[in-house]
């Protein structure tokens, strides 16, 4: 039984065919109504009964189901979920193109080149997906220039396009290369705000309306940037800075553009005057640790060598995801305050590979404090 159910039957609301019939059996004899043959077993007594009783269980379900979880924030559906929002000034965040730069590098330097707008960028597949981005205007390469730093934009609005450095690797253009550098993205990449995680934020905006601002109002104000979630926000309360000062420390959706966005963020936090538990709060990128990480295949001698290699790519994609480097694959990821086990990574390997007879890594469990766990450097190799 549902909560919503128990305050209907508390408040004397009959939910059940049951209660409903007996309800209808009272009301008639108040009003001084007689039906003698209201037998269970008479099609008369049972047509009657049901015209009274199936509209109103309708109605019933519809308010337990529909209608009463729509006025508590914590059971909300997706429908009406925008208008708590905007009751605390709380607007969804909408799907965005990403908009970053890539560079174009060409082998032969003589003569001028153009690289036409429209010119497609693209992944190599990664689970069973190319992601591609294109170029937003002609640009030229003059006499002698081997390479351009061209600004692109996603295909479509998804958070899976902020991949990181050298993935964007393809293009059409015979004679040239391309890679997406480090800090490539200028505007990140994103999906509309799940709900849970809207849901989040407003129950964040609740502190707004309080005279005093802590940590739930700066997850507020930080957390309605794209690229940013309010589980993702973690406070140093201990004056790091001396009395009155705290540290927000923010842990970005893969490749976001850290640094102008902390910068802004900064800049909105001192101006408009949040003050609480520190009257001096500074955000900044979540610390990262960095990890040279070897992984050892052993496959079964059944595998084709092309079969081997694609399988390869297959678990260094999974393995980049599960260190935030890509967001293809339903994997574990690291985070801060946690032990990152690659037992149980082995186990995800597994379930995603066929043909794979076990998997050594070269490191052991990664415990994380005030840190993000991150791969320097990924090398797959066979057994």
């Amino acid at each position: 039984m549902s909560d919503f159910e128990q305050v209907l039957i508390e408040n004397g609301v009959p939910t059940t065919e049951e209660a409903v019939t007996e309800e209808f059996r009272t009301v008639l004899a108040d009003s001084g109504s007689t039906i003698a043959n209201d037998s269970s077993y008479s099609p008369f007594w049972r047509l009657i009964s049901a015209i009274a009783t199936k509209p109103v269980m309708w109605l019933v379900q519809l308010l337990i189901t529909n209608i009463m979880p729509q006025f508590f924030l914590k059971t909300v559906g997706e429908s009406f979920i925008e208008l708590w929002g905007d009751s605390y000034n709380c607007p969804r965040k909408q799907s965005q193109f990403l908009k970053g730069r890539v560079i174009f590098t060409r082998e032969n330097t003589s003569g001028a080149f153009t690289v036409p707008a429209g010119t497609v960028v693209y992944t190599d597949l990664i689970n069973n997906t190319v992601y591609r981005v294109t170029t937003d205007l002609d640009a030229t390469f003059n006499d002698g220039e081997a390479g351009l730093i061209i600004s692109v934009t996603s295909e479509s609005a998804a958070t899976a396009y902020n991949l990181e450095a050298g993935y964007f690797s393809n293009c059409d253009l015979d004679g040239v290369s391309v890679t997406n550098p480090n800090d490539w993205i200028d505007q990140v990449g994103a999906d509309i705000e799940e709900i849970e995680a809207y849901r989040a934020r407003i129950r964040n905006a609740f502190n707004t309306l309080s005279h005093y601002h802590t940590d739930g109002v700066y997850k507020y104000l930080i957390s309605s940037w794209v690229g940013v979630q309010s589980d993702k926000i973690w406070f140093e309360h201990d004056a790091p800075r001396g009395p009155g000062t705290a540290n927000a420390y923010i842990l970005f959706d893969l490749n976001a553009p850290a640094e102008s966005y902390l910068e802004t963020i900064n800049r909105q936090i001192s101006t408009e005057g949040y003050h609480g538990h520190g009257d001096d709060v500074v955000a900044y990128n979540m610390p990262e640790t960095e990890h040279d990480l070897i992984t050892t295949l052993y496959f079964s001698d059944t595998l084709l060598d092309e079969e081997k290699e694609a399988k390869k790519v297959i678990v260094y994609n999974a393995i980049y995801s599960a260190f935030r480097g890509n967001a293809a694959y339903e994997v574990i990821k690291t985070e801060p305050f946690s032990r990152f086990s690659f037992t149980n990574l082995a186990g995800e390997l597994f379930d995603l590979v066929d043909g794979l007879e076990d998997i050594e890594f070269s490191l052991g469990s990664i415990v994380s404090e005030m840190s993000i766990p991150t791969l320097n450097s990924l090398e797959i190799v066979e057994g």
